[in-house]
């Protein structure tokens, strides 16, 4: 079996073990350890064609490299903070009223997101739309099972992912189907088969993107499921949505010369940053300020792409690192707030900050990075964006920047709700002899993730370099 096989074999064969073991801590370790060896693997095994099946090419590039990595470290991160909720059955907290339901959730999620990320990569070294688009729609079916997990009193979240996902994957398999009469007849027949193509692509990629007004999967997935499956949703389809359009623009240059294609792209992205961005500032929990705040860094990302050129792919791959690291920082820190509240709204989190310092901050500094505030990682990209769309559009610039502001607005909210006294009429801090003990895993967790997003913000060029090296392609600019 070719060696990049082992990316796919390995998650999908752990799985029964991990199944086994999923109401126990040893579940989410073994899948850690699997997720992680599988992102060192996927560093380290040769790029090149791995093998031609029924006349498709299945590659392993650096592009996949970099993305699929990134998918296993992120997931074994999430993984690694659901430890602390499954230490046995009957370990109940009286302080702890939302733990026993996230590690409910978790025996789902193990073994699920296993077989999630095998499918992604069988995604990711196909070379195919169609083949990708219905790899992905099987991943989004399993997808059904972690953000709806054990939750018995709405579905409404996984309903509308399923549906918005699946309906993306039919136009993906009328665009590969005309992709592919164009190579039988040995090139475009006619300007009106590019538009077609153009039009079948663009509205694909606008639901697996989440562009506004498409975006409903995304919040919904991260209001009403756990913070740890929440981020894993939030994580792992855009990445995979953006590898795979990186894919198609350099296989097939010529779609860039669609009247509207790239136009689309830039106004999408800024417009669904904008509406992101707004309204994350008049959110009332962590919750629903999370989606929003996620759906503006999506929408600021897709901007960079529709830049085009080599330092798109750049910036992208360094920005969706980046959207990892916040998604997975803001997921520990909110699931550390709920070992204490059983809700993560501002009125229910108040004077939370007293007691659980270090989840505060990094909720905050997770939040602040994915608006692209200064001195974290996403200040870099953002401010490369900012550059950029100067010289295309000042007004898109506007409203870029009212997005970013908007995103900061929410989390300081919440940051203020939290500092504030939870006893009405007081005025006084609460009682510090009440403070509640953090636990360690998921503090050390917290202040990792929370130190990188910080050494990023000060020195971006630790993951730009490398990424300089590794990466080589650039997309087409019209």
């Amino acid at each position: 079996m070719p060696t990049a096989l082992w990316l796919i074999a390995l998650p999908i064969g752990a799985t029964p073990l991990v199944y086994l073991l999923r109401r126990s801590w040893l579940g989410a370790i073994v899948a850690a350890l699997v997720a992680f060896f599988s992102a060192w693997l996927a560093v380290r095994l040769p790029v090149g064609v791995v093998l031609n099946l029924l006349g498709r090419t299945i590659e392993l590039d650096p592009l996949s490299q970099v993305t699929l990595s990134l998918l296993f470290a992120a997931t074994a991160a999430l993984f690694l903070t659901l430890v602390p909720f499954s230490f046995g059955r009957r370990g109940k907290r009286r302080d702890a009223p939302h733990s026993k339901s996230i590690g409910q959730e978790a025996r789902v999620f193990y073994p699920a997101a296993l077989l999630i990320l095998g499918l992604f990569v069988a995604a990711g070294l196909s070379r195919h739309l169609g083949i990708t688009a219905i790899f992905i729609e099987l991943a989004a079916i399993l997808t059904v099972f972690v953000i709806q997990a054990e939750r018995l009193e709405s579905t409404r979240a996984a309903l509308r992912f399923l549906i918005l996902i699946s309906l993306a994957t039919p136009l993906f398999l009328l665009a590969a189907w005309q992709i592919d009469l164009d190579r039988l007849s040995g090139g475009l027949e006619s300007t009106r088969n590019l538009e077609q193509i153009a039009l079948f692509v663009g509205l694909g990629f606008a639901v697996w993107l989440a562009v506004v007004p498409f975006h409903g999967w995304l919040t919904s997935a991260a209001t009403e499921s756990s913070p740890p499956m929440a981020a894993f949703v939030l994580i792992a389809f855009p990445v995979v949505a953006f590898s795979t359009l990186i894919h198609l623009l350099v296989d097939l240059p010529w779609l860039v010369d669609s009247v509207y294609l790239v136009e689309a792209m830039l106004l999408a992205g800024v417009f669904t940053a904008f509406i992101g961005g707004v309204m994350a500032g008049v959110q009332r929990g962590f919750g629903e300020l999370l989606g929003y705040a996620a759906l503006y860094n999506l929408g600021s990302i897709l901007a960079v792409l529709g830049l085009g050129g080599r330092a798109a792919v750049i910036a992208v791959l360094f920005s969706l690192t980046v959207r990892a690291l916040a998604l997975a920082l803001i997921s520990v820190s909110l699931s550390t707030i709920h070992l204490r509240v059983a809700s993560d709204g501002f009125t229910q989190v108040k004077g939370t900050a007293w007691q659980m310092p270090i989840a505060t901050a990094g909720l905050v500094v997770g939040g602040l990075t994915l608006a692209g505030a200064p001195l974290t990682a996403g200040f870099a990209p953002y401010w490369q964006l900012l550059r950029s769309i100067a010289t295309v559009d000042s007004r898109w610039l506007v409203l870029l920047i009212l997005g970013g502001v908007g995103v900061a607005i929410g989390y300081l909210r919440g940051l203020r709700a939290m500092l504030s006294s939870n006893r009405p009429n007081n005025g006084q801090p609460p009682d510090l002899s009440l403070k509640f003990s953090e636990p360690l895993p998921l503090l050390v967790i917290i202040g990792v993730l929370g130190l990188t997003c910080i050494a990023l913000g000060l020195f971006p060029s630790l993951l730009i370099e490398p990424l300089q090296t590794v990466i080589r392609i650039s997309l087409p600019v019209r």
